[in-house]
Order: structure tokens, then sequence, then C-alpha cells
């Protein structure tokens, strides 16, 4: 518990330091933006292979996000992810990662952006607590990228795409019958997926 809400105060860190600076606030190329998405990602755990959309166990759930940049090109990007609906077993995920975005081109009103983002993921497997199973936290970092299009003047549509690496993960070891040898799976996690959702930008053009 004490992670997560640490995790959380890295998320809305930048925001505050952005809204205490005066002159940042009334700056013509600063803005901020909070949003919400509906994600869809592969786990990695369980799944024949790496697709977005490639894992009968998909996952599902909300995302909460904010932008704070302080140029049109450059800023800061936050997210909470829940994945938490439709895992075998009960499976869920879960990540607060943070980190820079560079706006890559505007082309009316598509924006598009790249990002590397970084955190914490939770992750509990299917069938938590049989054995062969396991609940815990992770260190994440992600790149992706997201394309905004301008609805109106603050309101904006938003498609957004992550490839995760939990590189410090290492799954229960496996008996492979073939062999008679005990499987280590010490070979990291890297669920990817897309989300879908609407940002609003209160401070900013």
């Amino acid at each position: 518990m004490v992670k997560k809400i640490a995790f959380i105060a890295l998320l809305f860190l930048p925001a505050a330091l952005v809204a205490q600076n005066p002159e940042s606030a009334t700056g013509g190329e600063t803005s901020m933006t909070v949003g919400a998405e509906f994600s869809s990602f592969n786990p990695d755990w369980g799944c024949a292979n790496i697709s977005p959309f490639g894992c009968t166990a998909q996952l599902y759930g909300p995302t909460a996000l904010f932008d704070a940049d302080w140029h049109s090109r450059f800023g800061v990007e936050g997210e909470a992810r829940f994945l938490h609906f439709h895992g075998q077993g009960g499976e869920v995920e879960s990540n607060y990662l943070a980190g820079p975005r560079y706006r890559m081109f505007r082309i009316q009103r598509f924006d598009g952006w790249f990002k590397v983002l970084l955190g914490g993921g939770w992750i509990t497997t299917p069938n938590y607590p049989a054995a062969g199973s396991l609940k815990g936290s992770y260190f994440v970092y992600a790149p992706g990228g997201a394309f905004d299009y301008r609805l109106t003047r603050h309101l904006f549509a938003r498609a957004d795409y992550e490839y995760q690496i939990w590189p410090s993960f290492a799954g229960p070891p496996a008996y492979n019958s073939t062999t008679g040898k005990v499987v280590q799976n010490n070979s990291g996690l890297t669920p990817n997926g897309l989300s879908f959702g609407v940002a609003y930008r209160f401070l900013g053009y």
C-alpha cells in the first residue's frame, strides 16, 4: 500500500510543480491535460504471442492520465492503469507510471507523441494463492506512443499504444516432464496493449 501511495504522489509531482510556477501558468506554451481511457492489454503471462490483441485471456480496465507540457513539443505524462477485468483465474495487472513525452508531429487536428514512462507494476497471476501462482510488485519501464485528435478547443479524442518491460519479473519454476528438469522462468514480462479515451485540457491551448 505504501508503494502505491508513493507512485501516485510521483505521478502528480510534475503537475504540482507546474501549478506552483506563476510564470509557467501564464506562459503561452504551458498546458495541462487530464483524461480517461479504456485499455485492452496482452498480459504476457500465459499468452502464446505478443500481439496486443493476441491473448485469449486479454485484460481490460480503466486508465487515468495527465499531461503537463511546458513547451509545444516537450512534457511529462503520468498514468494509473487498472487491468482488473476478464483475467483468467482472477489474474490482474496494475501500473503507476510517469515520464517524459515528445511531440513528433502535428497535422491539422492530429498530434503524434512518443513517450517513455517509468514506475511500478503489480500483478496477481491466475488462481493465486495456488501452487505455481504469485502476487507482487515490480519495476516497469514502458516506451509508447499516443495520437490526439482535437474535437474542440479543450477536448481531445486519444488513442495510445504502450509496450511495458518488467525486467526483474521471475515466475515460479516449472517442471518439464520431457527433459525431467526444472525450468526457471526469469526472462521478465512484457505486457503491451492499446487504450482509447478522451482528454480535457484545462490549462493552455
